[in-house]
């Protein structure tokens, strides 16, 4: 008796300690519980990639994903046995990035970023789910981040963060009734909770540039409030508890808390800085204790009533500590060194998935014999969606577009046709029969040349060939043709009047004048017989008035023979003499 009471009251113990802390993060190999900004104890796990974190109050447990287990994502770990268990199995292409349990339905959801999807799994006793998980929701354009439960009210939250359009939206927990809450003062919503008491939700908001808030709003999204505007942190993970709200700022690798305040509190509070770390924590919850959260909420009954029963969830999933070492995406056959892949997969150790880079421009999805299958994006057709169909569709600059998957061109105005093929011109007349020899062409009287259209206009609607007649005038030629005509016709007479010129001036007379001045003769004024003038009389005249030239007698024979040009230079050179001296 005295022994049974002993280990009673050490269960008593151990259970009060364990729930003696107000946070619990994910920092790198371990968990790491605090109160009052003191450690209170860690739980050490085998791996260095701890990332998102849950809490369940009504079992004590805690959720996590280690990115670097082998075989197993997802685990969970009884705070009060300290029992670590496989949940999801670990597939070789999946970003995790959020995580939330609801303990009513025994529901575990996440959400994948590398596969834009959420998933859920079962976790009562006796469940047979797929180790994977199932899907929930597969997105297109949307990218799942953070996820929570409201379970009170049946409902899952989680945040896209793409920043073109980010929203905040939730669903019923079979995927049922989704809608968008909030879709406005976001932009890249990073983590949320929920206040199950207060009826609200928090979010961080990892805003452009260095700013960043914490926001809150009803379950539906209305009544938006920023709790927190500043700069300089970059939220990770948000945690709500009874009396303060908890994140995880990347950028100094802090933990900051916050007071909650209603709407009619004028005091402004600011948050403090907890503690910081050498690495960077990932993931935070805090111990929000259900009789806290449902207490007066008429909503949270079967919650509270979940609470006191202590119901118990599966803890004897079949996760083989082998199979992800050897078999990524299947099981080892028993007794040999082989793996049998899960449908979808393939490679030696199932590694390769059949979907993995298959579907050009569409979305791939595995058939129940195992194969790829495509559904292609508008406007692309083929096993692979590898075929646009609107390429090379419209001709001569036409637009095409996809309607119900057929492609149609909107022609610009000088062509129709199904391809934009045909050219539209008034002075196209249909030829008769297409096996005629001859083409002809009703012209108009200024020009009788025919001028065939392009090779893609050559074809009416009634399927004859057809041709065109210029009109006479080409707007770009012709006036290059009259201005250098022009131009010749001035080039042409300019040469005409320079060849005149030159003619008539070599049918001028030649005159030569020679003037001989000798020393100790007789002036010429002496000799009134002779034809001659002073040298200085010379100068003053012009060639028409000069009276006398030399006889050819005088000239030397040498001069004679000279060239006409330099032959009075050097008859003059020949005979000057050095003048006489006065």
């Amino acid at each position: 008796m005295f022994r049974s009471q002993c280990l009673l009251a050490l269960f008593a113990l151990s259970i009060g300690y364990v729930n003696s802390w107000d946070i619990a993060l994910t920092t790198g190999d371990q968990i790491e519980f605090y109160s009052d900004g003191k450690t209170t104890d860690d739980k050490g796990v085998k791996s260095a990639g701890l990332t998102a974190l849950a809490y369940d109050a009504v079992h004590n447990m805690l959720l996590f994903v280690d990115k670097q287990s082998d075989n197993a994502s997802i685990f969970g770990q009884h705070l009060t046995t300290n029992k670590l268990l496989p949940l999801v199995r670990r597939k070789i292409y999946e970003d995790i990035q959020g995580l939330a349990f609801d303990p009513i339905s025994k529901k575990l959801f996440w959400t994948d970023k590398y596969d834009k999807s959420i998933y859920w799994k079962s976790l009562k006793p006796g469940s047979k789910d797929d180790v994977y998980g199932k899907l929930l929701f597969k997105f297109d354009n949307e990218i799942p981040r953070a996820i929570a439960v409201d379970s009170c009210r049946g409902y899952i939250y989680w945040t896209n963060i793409n920043i073109s359009k980010p929203t905040i939206e939730r669903a019923r927990l079979d995927g049922s009734d989704r809608q968008v809450v909030v879709n406005s003062g976001i932009f890249m919503p990073v983590s949320i909770t929920i206040d199950q008491k207060a009826r609200k939700i928090y979010w961080a908001d990892d805003k452009e540039g260095i700013h960043y808030s914490i926001e809150s709003a009803d379950l539906d999204g209305k009544n938006q409030e920023t709790v927190v505007l500043g700069t300089n942190h970059s939220p990770n993970a948000l945690a709500v508890s009874k009396d303060n709200l908890y994140w995880i700022d990347w950028g100094y690798s802090k933990v900051w808390k916050l007071p909650k305040t209603t709407r009619e509190s004028k005091d402004k509070v600011e948050p403090v800085q907890l503690f910081s770390f050498v690495g960077t924590p990932f993931g935070i919850v805090a111990n929000y204790s259900i009789a806290d959260q449902t207490e007066g909420i008429e909503e949270c009954q079967a919650l509270h009533r979940l609470s006191v029963n202590q119901s118990v969830i599966n803890d004897s999933f079949d996760i083989p500590t082998d199979a992800g070492v050897l078999c990524l995406h299947g099981v080892k056959v028993p007794g040999k060194s082989e793996c049998k892949c899960s449908r979808g997969y393939t490679g030696e150790r199932c590694e390769m998935s059949v979907c993995q880079n298959y579907c050009l421009h569409g979305e791939c999805s595995v058939t129940p014999e195992g194969q790829a299958k495509c559904s292609c994006k508008e406007g692309f057709a083929g096993a692979r969606c590898e075929v646009d169909i609107c390429n090379n569709r419209c001709l001569n600059n036409g637009r095409c577009v996809v309607k119900e998957s057929i492609p149609v061109c909107q022609c610009i105005e000088d062509f129709k046709g199904e391809r934009c093929e045909i050219e539209r011109d008034n002075n196209v007349v249909p030829v008769a029969t297409s096996d005629r020899k001859e083409e002809s062409c009703n012209c108009s009287n200024n020009n009788t040349s025919p001028k065939l259209a392009a090779s893609e206009n050559l074809i009416a609607n009634d399927g004859d060939f057809v041709e065109t007649c210029n009109n006479g005038w080409d707007p770009l030629r012709d006036p290059i043709i009259m201005v250098l005509g022009t131009l010749s016709g001035l080039l042409c007479v300019a040469c005409a009047f320079l060849i005149t010129k030159v003619l008539q001036l070599k049918k001028r007379p030649r005159i030569k004048k020679r003037i001989i001045v000798q020393k100790n003769s007789t002036p010429l004024t002496a000799r009134p017989d002779q034809c001659e003038i002073t040298i200085e009389n010379c100068c003053n005249m012009n060639i028409c008035e000069t009276p006398c030239f030399e006889p050819r007698s005088t000239i030397r024979p040498s001069l004679l023979d000279a060239k006409p040009g330099k032959e009075e230079k050097k008859n003059l050179i020949s005979n000057m003499e050095l003048p006489d001296d006065y």
